[in-house]
């Protein structure tokens, strides 16, 4: 047990939401970055998007090996180490821009590295965080997130463009890593006394369990839903359509989108603890759908280009605030399950990302921009009214006749 001075925490909740900025840093190369690269080097949407849906892939699939963090080292150690990994794998695929094949390997395992350290970094904060606290570390966890991804993305494309690639790649490698620096603060982690084979059998045994909770089918009825933000790993491969210049869409798609994603991931704070966190999430939705309408009506010129990439992402940050907060609810307090609950619903979450994002680039180059721009929001707005008027109410029902009500 960690002395008591050892585990007061040295930093506000805030602030050790910034923690996560090396995760928003490999998602924002991977959503945006790479994207305005590869299509600067004339390689088509459909297989940027392709290769965005392959390297994000490990956002639902990696947490089969969350065990692991469970066992010998502390969660602080891992986190450093999976933060090395991650950054070095990114260095690889920046030196691979040539080599499609590498490229995707590296930025898939990557991706597959920084969120095990985001499990292991969140999987931290519940040991420090009082209930009253998870819409605010969320918030800042997921400003920490979208934010630093705009950022991160802007910089990655001017370092490519005016700087030799080996120096590019050694630049961005150290910046991933930067941030890890805030782990000092924390308060101390304990070393776990479990063991590999026996965390493996205790998840299998927990799944099982979580799959008679509830609370847990109304979190992935919700998660599943194609109300997903797919676009934004698709809108830096989008300029040319818009007639936008690359500095443009950098300019917008790195610093616009940080502070676009940020504001809508803080004011969703006191939304989420006024309101239903579920339906903040869910009629994020109907943000993103206006978007997307808004887009394909209009000229196809920088203004709606800039307005509805702004806007989406404005809605993001409100879904990824209330997703996060709403995770911790459907969990609870003292919750021996709380890390397969949480890896499970956050897996959730991510596959419709992917399975979208393969979608819509698949929609642009098979049947043009507007036609992906109306399959996404229209998913997004079916998915959204199905789940409020149609689908949640039938599951509370059920619920309020089997177990305790639980999910707000």
């Amino acid at each position: 047990m960690p002395h008591e001075e050892s585990s007061k925490r040295k930093l506000p909740v805030w602030a050790m939401g910034l923690a996560n900025m090396p995760t928003g840093f490999v998602y924002g190369f991977i959503s945006t970055t790479f994207g305005i690269l590869l299509v600067s080097r004339g390689v088509s949407v459909g297989k940027v998007g392709a290769i965005s849906a392959i390297a994000f892939s490990p956002t639902f699939w990696a947490w089969v090996f969350s065990p692991m963090l469970d066992v010998r080292f502390t969660k602080k150690a891992y986190a450093y180490g999976l933060a090395t990994t991650a950054a070095l794998l990114l260095a690889v695929a920046v030196l691979s821009l040539t080599n499609l094949t590498v490229f995707t390997i590296a930025l898939t395992a990557s991706c597959a590295a920084i969120v095990l350290y985001s499990s292991a970094v969140q999987g931290w904060a519940p040991d420090f965080c009082k209930n009253e606290e998870y819409d605010t570390i969320s918030g800042w966890f997921n400003v920490a997130n979208l934010g630093a991804a705009g950022v991160f993305s802007a910089l990655a494309v001017v370092f490519v463009r005016v700087l030799p690639l080996p120096l590019v790649a050694i630049m961005l490698a150290l910046l991933v890593f930067a941030p890890t620096t805030l782990l000092r603060y924390f308060p101390a982690a304990p070393k776990p006394e479990g063991e590999l084979g026996a965390n493996f059998r205790a998840m299998g045994r927990d799944l099982k369990r979580v799959a008679r909770e509830g609370r847990v089918w109304i979190g992935l009825l919700i998660f599943i839903s194609p109300v997903c933000f797919s676009l934004t790993n698709l809108f830096s491969s989008l300029g040319a359509d818009f007639h936008a210049s690359e500095k443009a869409v950098t300019s917008l798609n790195g610093p616009g989108v940080a502070v676009a994603c940020s504001l809508g991931c803080l004011m969703a704070i006191p939304l989420c603890r006024r309101f239903r966190r579920r339906s903040i999430y869910l009629l994020s939705g109907a943000g993103a759908a206006a978007a997307c309408a808004g887009m394909a009506w209009a000229p196809k010129t920088l203004l709606p280009y800039a307005a509805g990439l702004l806007v989406y992402n404005f809605f993001q940050g409100f879904n990824y605030t209330s997703f996060t907060a709403l995770e911790m609810e459907i969990i609870g307090p003292k919750n021996a399950l709380s890390g397969t609950m949480m890896a499970v619903l956050t897996a959730s979450a991510n596959i419709p990302i992917s399975s979208m994002t393969a979608v819509d680039s698949w929609m642009h180059d098979a049947h043009g921009l507007n036609a992906m721009l109306y399959v996404d929001g229209g998913a997004a707005l079916a998915a959204m009214v199905l789940l409020l008027l149609i689908a949640l109410p039938m599951l509370d029902r059920y619920m309020l006749r089997h177990e305790k009500p639980v999910v707000n």
